[in-house]
Order: structure tokens, then sequence, then C-alpha cells
């Protein structure tokens, strides 16, 4: 929400009165001027599921169909889902009488029950949302429609527009403030209106410049959050292309950086990487976004400013967290140094992930237990709220990159176990040209008594749930066996073990495993540091039979 004061309130109680009534029912909108086809794929199985009766997001029941709205989700994210209407590509891509005759039936009853301010349903980035939606798919529930439907529907979305005309920069920065945008200038557009249109360019500008960094990463470091801020920027430059409006070179930039900010989280399989509140994301929406981007930027390996690194060799791709946690957006999770490793198209090694639907595990999931990282103690190395918000002293990180003939080493290391136990960690990953061997050093530096002592360091490295583990040797290596062939040995100069872990990357919760090293450090003021060096290489079938 909008931050709340006086103001806020005085404007509220201002848009719950007959005087704005009336000012939201002046000058109803006529026909639509310019198309604005909403082009993101949607999921014809959930059109499927709205059609038989059951609104689902994120594999989580939102609302039954036939009383949708009749109460408000428990939960602010099934809200936005809800009364953002982005289901309504489900149902497009679905098509048939049925589905057009559902999305028909929900537009009418949401205007029957909704259709005045609401605080909640009415914010303008939920606003923003349903706007472009309802304009973006217009041609597939209304179009076809009766004279009476139509008329009804562009009286709604009149109302709202106008509305939005006048409230859209009470949304706070980040991905809401450019879903408001972007639903002014996409009904700006369709409409004809353009004097709202320098306003809500002025406005873009200063989002471009406030939350997107010199790399093209979102300020938020989440590759989620990231791909909906470069969706709502591709809209918003197709909407004012096609008001006959050049983009601004400010615009273009921004949708090129960040669309090579996208390709770097992207693993083999051609989904995102779990960092920040992200989950893998379908191949096709990534790929439709790619393409829409138009940018022929390459992919960008050393995002310095946003904090990843991006290592490849041969088909092995390792994506690395070496930045501090942000503070914008809430998408913080306690992650530093933690990496995920693919091969081909298959997932490795993995974070935890996020659970959109289900907020009993947002807390557990921001946890650095959640990642493939060093722990001391089973505490986070950042604090890090439920909620997302960061909390105590900031954490400094630094980074090293090198590259010689075809091998790349990252070298960093992060202070944030300095405060509690006195304790550096630094962690270089080396990848060799072909991609496999992967080899990990990870040092614990004593930096002078904080008063706690220490107990012992837990390297956690998260396994995708198609990949089964097994330890040989007496625990001194453990065998990964991904489902696509081929075997990968992880060996370590210290224990290891093979536990239970759960991963949120798609819709469901799914078990999994983890290996998990350990190393007493009892003695590292004695010793004044300590070391765990693992390697993991690739093998070949026949010979690891012989394990």
């Amino acid at each position: 929400m909008a931050a709340r004061g006086p103001f806020r309130s005085f404007r509220e109680l201002y848009f719950r009165s007959p005087i704005s009534r009336w000012f939201l029912d002046k000058n109803r909108l006529g026909e639509i001027t310019t198309s604005t086809t909403d082009a993101w794929p949607g999921e014809p199985e959930i059109g499927r599921a709205i059609v038989d009766g059951s609104i689902i997001s994120s594999g989580v029941l939102v609302a039954k169909t036939e009383n949708a709205w009749s109460e408000l989700p428990s939960t602010a994210v099934h809200v936005e889902y809800l009364h953002g209407f982005s289901w309504l590509r489900d149902l497009r891509d679905l098509g048939g009488e049925a589905a057009r005759g559902t999305a028909r039936a929900l537009v009418s009853s949401w205007i029957d029950r909704h259709d005045q301010w609401h605080p909640l349903t009415w914010r303008p980035d939920i606003l923003g949302s349903r706007i472009a939606l309802w304009f973006g798919t217009y041609e597939i529930f209304c179009e076809s429609a009766e004279d009476a439907f139509r008329e009804r529907v562009l009286a709604s979305i009149s109302r709202q527009f106008r509305h939005l005309a006048r409230d859209f920069n009470a949304a706070p920065p980040g991905i809401r403030g450019l879903r408001a945008i972007n639903g002014l200038v996409v009904a700006a557009v369709a409409t004809g209106t353009g004097a709202v249109l320098d306003q809500a360019e002025q406005a873009l500008l200063e989002e471009i410049n406030a939350r997107i960094n010199p790399d093209g990463g979102h300020v938020s470091r989440s590759p989620a959050r990231h791909r909906d801020a470069l969706m709502s920027l591709i809209d918003i430059r197709t909407a004012l292309r096609a008001a006959g409006r050049e983009p601004s070179v400010d615009l273009d930039n921004a949708i090129d950086r960040m669309t090579s900010m996208l390709r770097l989280w992207r693993h083999g399989d051609g989904r995102l990487a779990l960092f920040n509140q992200s989950t893998e994301t379908r191949s096709g929406l990534l790929e439709t976004i790619l393409a829409r981007s138009e940018s022929r930027l390459k992919t960008t390996t050393d995002a310095g400013d946003t904090g990843f690194q991006r290592l490849t060799g041969g088909r092995t791709c390792v994506i690395i967290d070496t930045g501090a946690p942000s503070q914008a957006e809430n998408s913080a999770h306690a992650s530093p140094l933690a990496f995920e490793m693919s091969a081909g198209k298959q997932r490795l090694i993995v974070n935890c992930g996020t659970s959109i639907g289900d907020p009993r595990w947002s807390g557990p999931l921001r946890a650095s237990a959640a990642h493939s990282m060093l722990m001391i103690d089973d505490h986070n190395a950042v604090e890090i709220s439920g909620d997302g918000k960061v909390g105590g002293r900031a954490m400094t990180i630094e980074v090293k990159r090198h590259r010689e003939d075809g091998a790349n080493l990252i070298e960093a290391k992060h202070d944030g176990y300095q405060e509690r136990f006195g304790l550096l960690h630094s962690r270089r990953l080396y990848l060799s040209p072909s991609g496999d061997d992967l080899r990990g050093e990870d040092k614990l530096i004593y930096t002078g008594d904080p008063g706690a002592l220490p107990k012992v360091a837990t390297l956690r490295f998260h396994l995708h749930p198609r990949v089964r583990a097994s330890v040989v040797q007496r625990g001194a290596s453990a065998l990964l066996r991904p489902p696509s062939g081929g075997v990968w040995r992880m060996r370590t100069d210290s224990g290891l073990d093979i536990n239970e872990s759960v991963y949120f990357g798609s819709d469901k919760r799914q078990r999994c495993e983890q290996v998990v090293i350990t190393a007493p450090l009892d003695r590292v003021r004695e010793t004044g540091e300590i070391t765990v060096r693992w390697a993991l290489r690739r093998k070949e079938a026949r010979a690891s039979a012989k394990d």
C-alpha cells in the first residue's frame, strides 16, 4: 500500500464520497480506438480449471468460480492475482465458447460487486493490472458480446481509468508502481486519451532511474520481480508504439539491459534460478519475453551492481549470489554466496525456492538453511524477517573474477558472521572449460573475539528433486545421479551426509535431498582459519558402477 498519513486518509475519504463517484461517471469512454492486445502466454490447463469451477494460483485454490467475488482472499498475493485478472490469459489460451462465457460472467459479476472505489481492489497496481488485462483480452470476452454488456464494461473501465489517472502515483515504487503506470498507458492509448501519457512517461523514467541498476538488474535482486518489471516495460513500449509515439531511449536501453540480466538467471532448462522470492517460471513465458524484448545484447556474466555472477563451461552453468540482501520490495533471502548449478537441461544443485501461496513457509525459505551455502551454528548469515525485511548491520561482500584458458574462478567473501562469531567467510568456485569439474573452497577466517564461540560450520548442497544421491567411501564422497544419465561424484576433505530437503521451484512442494558437509570450529580461534575443500566432477556411468 502507499504510505499512509493525514493526506492519504483525506484522499480516501474523498474517494468514498458522492462527489468522487460523480466525477468518475463524467464523460464516459466511447469505443476503443486502438487495439492493445495482451501478448503474454497463458496456461490452458488453469483456464480449464476455472471453467470447471476453481480459480487456482501456484497450485493453491484462490476462489470458486461461481462466487469468486463474495469475499477477499486471505493473502495479499492472491488478492492481487484474483482482482488483477491475469487469469484472463488462461481462459483466452484455452479458447472456446465455455472459456469466453466464463470470462464474461466473471467480469460481469466483478462489476456487480466491485465497481466502486475500494482501498484494496482499487489499489493503483491492482487497478493498473486489471485495466491492462481487460483491454488486452477485450476481443476474447467482450468484442463479440451483446451491446449492453460491452457498454457496461466500457463504463466500468472509464471509471477505473479516471480514478487511476488521478491516483497512479500513490503506488509505492517498484513493481507495483510499474503495474499502475502500465495500466494507465494502455488505457490512454486504447481510448485515444493522450493527455496523461506525458505524465505517465515521466513517472516511468523516474522508476527506471531509481529501480534498474546499471548492469540491468532490478534493485530487488529477485529474478521473478525482475521478470515482472521487464514485462511491464515491454508492454508500455508496445502500447506507446501503437499510439504512434516513439519510446524514449531510456526505455529501450532499460529493456536491453534487463533482458541481458534475465539471461544470466536462466539455467539450461530455460527457466529461472531460485533466488530472492523466485520460482522457475515457465520456459515458454521466458522465451516470449526474450523475443518481445528485441534485445541483441549478450548474456551478462558479471553483474557487479546487482550482485550475481554466472560461470559457464561446456553445457554447465553456475549462478552465484554475490550481493548484499536488498532492502527493496521485501524480497530478500539470507543467501550470501549461495549458488545453483545445472548441466545441460538438468538442474543439480539448487536453492529451495519460495512458496507463493503458503505464508507459513515464508520465513523458513528465506533462511540460509534453504540455500546451497555455508552456515555457522544454524544461524542466518544476515537477519531476514518472515516478510523479507533486512535487519542488523549492513553486509559487505567482496568479489574477484578470473578467467584463464577457458576456465572460470570466482573469489568472494562476506562478513555476515563477523559481528556474532568474529569470522569472515570466503568462497572460491572454479569451473573447468568443459564444465565437468566444479571445485569449491570454503574458508572461515578468524578476525577477533566477539564473545561467542562457534561450534560447527555446515555446507549445504540442495539437490533437485529428480537427482538421487548416495554416500560412498565411508562418507568421503557422494554420487549424484540425474535422470538424464551420467553420474557426478562429490568429494570433500571433511565428512558428508545425505539429508532430506524440500523444493518449491514450481507450484507445489516436492521432497528432495541435500548433501551436508560439516566441519567443527572448536579450534578456529587457535588456528586462525579453517578450510573445507570439495569437488563435483562428472563420471562415466560404467566407471561409477565400481563404487
